[in-house]
């Protein structure tokens, strides 16, 4: 895939929230220092703004995770913890029934709009003037196209910036299917074979981004192809074995062709055909030749990830390890940043009571909510029992800890239970910045370490800043 195709989808990204943003920045001022890039926050802070409303929320669902993925920025002031879990579910339900439209709610009216697995909503005063509501929903549905996208565009990022032998499964799955739906005007789902299991690594800009990261089940025809165990045909049936239950299934033929590296089976691609024929002459010609490409560095990418997860990688949440996490640290190249660092509390009476599998789930929970609340780019590790530690470059101190706040928010007003069991968790955190704790990126970690202490001494459930 050329250049210029990755950095046409980012400049369209970006001009979704400049568009945004820019129409109002007249009446809202902005702070200097803040850009796009800082998602979720600022960016979802500005269109809040923009409209005056209590808050914004984003709910989307996370392939691989057991959960969703949610970011919200809020006036917590403004609401209480039912309020606010009360419009986490609707826009859970929103999300899952592709709901649109705006509801009156305890605390203010909710404007949401739903698409393909992804929600967004405002919370706007009682007192909203009626007659915006149409430029809110006009900005709710560029959100949303932005935050289906965002996945795309990440690892299309990642792919120009790195060499072949540094790609990401995914960063090759998504730039091949990609380079198929431009060249095939068609839409193209690439699957790899791990572990005996067959996982969607690449679907392109028509498709279903709720199907990145699905398992498909070993019995459909295109985990069939990846396998080896079937030939490449065209099938008229859902290849897919609908693995997305609420999937809106597309007509016509789709055809079906394996990613081989020498004679192993490495993975299989599905296309739709628009005119139900198989492509011929140079069209098919430059298929099989990005196909045939693209088979030995998915090869190499999975080799890679096999070896450097059972390195750098905690079994259990997923997230770095020590090593991992302190590697990470070590090869970064910004020179300024925050480092957070936090354990749930009274973590040892919960193993205690409810026992060690009950903790073990309950340091994946908060693993998950860590790695919803953070933005790309930012690295999380679980450092120690039930320690964990973000880095987050080129960040201040009080976006660092306005991050943290709200890991801590989220963790607090989520629910968790164990076999039934209701469970209240929480955790404290300390946030240590360069340049404003320390002029050296070597001292944030046992400056984050010594807030941590205070935190906890403090009374628990909070975020302490270093230097205070």
């Amino acid at each position: 895939m050329r250049e210029p195709l990755a950095l046409l989808f980012l400049v369209i990204g970006a001009g979704v929230l400049g568009w945004v943003v820019g129409r109002r920045r007249a009446r809202h001022p902005l702070n200097s220092g803040v850009a796009p890039h800082l998602l979720p926050d600022p960016a979802l802070e500005w269109l809040r703004r923009a409209h005056r409303a209590i808050g914004v929320w984003v709910s989307e669902l996370n392939p691989g995770e057991e959960g969703p993925r949610a970011e919200r920025i809020l006036e917590p002031e403004r609401l209480s913890i039912s309020q606010i879990v009360a419009v986490d579910r609707r826009l859970e339900r929103a999300r899952d029934q592709e709901q649109s439209g705006a509801e009156r709610m305890d605390g203010g009216m909710l404007v949401f709009h739903s698409q393909a697995g992804a929600a967004v909503g405002l919370l706007l005063p009682e007192k909203f003037e009626a007659g915006g509501l149409g430029t809110v929903e006009d900005d709710l549905r560029r959100l949303l196209e932005g935050v289906r996208r965002r996945p795309h565009f990440v690892a299309l990022t990642q792919a120009h910036s790195q060499e072949a032998s540094l790609e990401s499964v995914g960063s090759v799955g998504l730039r091949l299917a990609y380079q198929l739906e431009r060249s095939l005007d068609a839409q193209v789902v690439v699957a790899a074979v791990e572990n005996g299991n067959v996982r969607v690594i690449g679907v392109s800009g028509r498709g279903d981004r709720r199907l990145l990261d699905s398992l498909l089940p070993l019995h459909s025809e295109l985990a069939r192809v990846a396998l080896g165990t079937s030939e490449s045909h065209v099938s008229s049936t859902d290849p897919l074995g609908g693995v997305v239950a609420d999937r809106r299934h597309r007509g016509g033929s789709v055809l079906l062709l394996p990613l081989k590296k020498d004679l192993k089976s490495v993975g299989a691609v599905a296309i739709w055909l628009a005119t139900g024929r198989e492509p011929s002459g140079s069209t098919r010609a430059e298929m099989m030749e990005a196909i045939y490409n693209a088979a030995p560095r998915i090869d190499r990418a999975l080799e890679a990830d096999r070896h450097k997860r059972a390195a750098s990688i905690d079994p259990l949440t997923g997230l770095h390890n020590r090593r991992g996490f302190e590697e990470a640290f070590t090869l970064i190249t910004a020179r300024e940043g925050a480092l957070v660092y936090s354990d749930l509390d009274r973590f040892k009476n919960l193993n205690d009571t409810l026992g060690h599998p009950a903790g073990d789930a309950a340091l994946v929970h908060f693993a998950r909510i860590i790695r919803e609340q953070i933005r790309t780019g930012d690295v999380a590790g679980r450092i120690g029992g039930e320690e964990f530690a973000v880095w987050l470059p080129e960040t201040g101190l009080e976006l660092g800890a306005r991050i943290a706040e709200r890991i801590r928010l989220k963790l607090a007003t989520t629910p968790w239970d164990w076999q039934g069991r209701p469970w209240p968790l929480s955790a404290s955190f300390g946030v240590a910045a360069c340049p404003e704790t320390s002029r050296s990126l070597d001292n944030l970690p046992a400056q984050a370490d010594s807030a941590l202490y205070l935190a906890k001494r403090g009374g628990r459930n909070r975020v302490e800043r270093a230097g205070r």
